[in-house]
């Protein structure tokens, strides 16, 4: 098109002001995103300075780009080995959302049914008791449950099995009998332990009430059971890899234990920190372990499980790449049990939050996340297509509130990111 020296003196005015429109607005948004950056970086190097936390690491992913990814502190505090953001972080009980999926999996392609009764697959737990007393030698009296245990109440913590540290009377008879909660280092398969626990006497009837619990180790044994694959091989064959979690292990090689973060707990007099009194810290690196617990054992970093938090934001894909059925990651944030369980609703692994916790605290209705023993967490908020990752490495945990503080920075900071 012909144009007179008007119109290109006109066109030439236009195509400067678009420019510098542009420029500022990338000026603006480069501003409030340093703003909101530094939101969060003074709340970690805030507690990295005042020895709340020996270090963390952080991971944003928005609309599914990523756009924060940070460490802080150290990986080491002994040796001041400063925290880099690839470490690797023991994720202890967020090994039960994989868990959870994988059941999923073999759900929908036929091969169990939620309402099974494990009995099917590991014939011990047939017939199951009740506790009644603990005696003083640790042997126990029981009675006969009303029914048996299920898929489905495994997955939902209902079936009635215990976790020792949560419960002294339970304790007594796990230590009693040898059974092993996760963390293992001796030479037991995930079968055998799982036997151990099916000669145990139930807390409650199955299906009775929510009892946080070894259940999901026993769902590690259903799905050795049913697909023919040790639990640590299915899970990285058909959740890890797929997903791109390159990682994420159960046992870290050799090459890569240097990037494994060491636990820390708040000191038992005055302030400060200090080695975890926790002695079953060497798990991830014991190359002839031969017991994967379903609830406790993977081993990842803040990106990597990013990626596994994603997937399920996304409806079960991944970069294009379908891991489980939208269906069946709709039946996993979905409401499982009859109970009030207040602000949030029990799905299969993750906890979901409902309007009562949308009011109560900055999470959207329908946001989800997971959460370990090591003081690791991540959330996805659909609603407002992001999701956060925060990896400390302490037990007992901080006693600071970083990962509630953080939930509440990250909400500020979200918009801008």
């Amino acid at each position: 098109m012909r144009t007179t020296g008007t119109s290109t003196t006109f066109l030439l005015f236009l195509s400067l002001f678009f420019a510098l429109s542009c420029t500022n607005n990338k000026s603006i948004r480069l501003q409030a995103s340093s703003s909101s950056e530094k939101l969060i970086d003074s709340l970690l190097n805030n507690a990295v300075k005042n020895n709340e936390i020996p270090g963390a690491v952080v991971y944003i992913s928005r609309n599914d780009k990523e756009v924060f990814y940070k460490a802080y502190g150290f990986r080491n505090m002994e040796n001041k080995t400063p925290m880099q953001k690839n470490d690797i972080f023991r994720m202890a009980s967020m090994t039960k959302g994989l868990t959870a999926v994988a059941v999923l999996q073999l759900y929908e392609r036929g091969l169990l049914s939620l309402d099974d009764k494990i009995s099917k697959y590991i014939p011990e737990f047939k017939n199951p008791k009740i506790l009644v007393t603990v005696l003083p030698d640790s042997s126990f009296t029981s009675k006969p449950a009303k029914s048996e245990i299920t898929i489905r109440q495994l997955l939902t913590h209902t079936s009635g099995i215990g976790y020792g540290f949560q419960d002294d009377r339970y304790n007594a008879i796990v230590i009693k009998n040898n059974i092993s909660e996760g963390f293992e280092d001796d030479s037991r398969t995930s079968l055998e332990n799982i036997q151990r626990i099916a000669r145990l006497p139930l807390l409650c009837e199955p299906g009775e009430k929510y009892i946080y619990s070894l259940s999901y180790d026993v769902l590690g044994v259903v799905i050795e059971k049913v697909s023919g694959m040790r639990f640590d091989n299915y899970i990285k064959k058909n959740i890890l890899d797929p997903t791109g979690m390159t990682d994420s292990y159960f046992i870290i090689p050799e090459k890569e234990q240097y990037r494994l973060v060491t636990p820390y707990q708040p000191k038992e007099k005055g302030n400060g920190l200090e080695r975890t009194s926790y002695p079953d810290t060497a798990y991830p690196c014991i190359r002839t372990r031969q017991y994967f617990s379903g609830g406790a054992d993977l081993c990842s970093t803040a990106e990597d499980y990013g990626k596994f938090i994603q997937m399920i934001k996304n409806k079960g894909t991944y970069n294009n790449t379908r891991i489980v059925g939208e269906r069946f990651v709709e039946m996993m944030l979905s409401k499982q049990t009859a109970f009030n369980d207040g602000n949030s609703e029990q799905g299969f692994a993750a906890w979901v939050t409902n309007e009562k916790g949308a009011a109560e605290g900055p999470m959207t209705v329908g946001s989800f996340g997971f959460g370990g023993f090591w003081d690791t967490y991540g959330w996805a908020d659909p609603k407002g297509n992001f999701v956060a990752v925060l990896l400390l490495q302490m037990y007992p945990g901080n006693k600071y509130k970083i990962h509630e503080k953080f939930k509440v920075v990250t909400y500020r900071a979200i918009d801008d990111l």
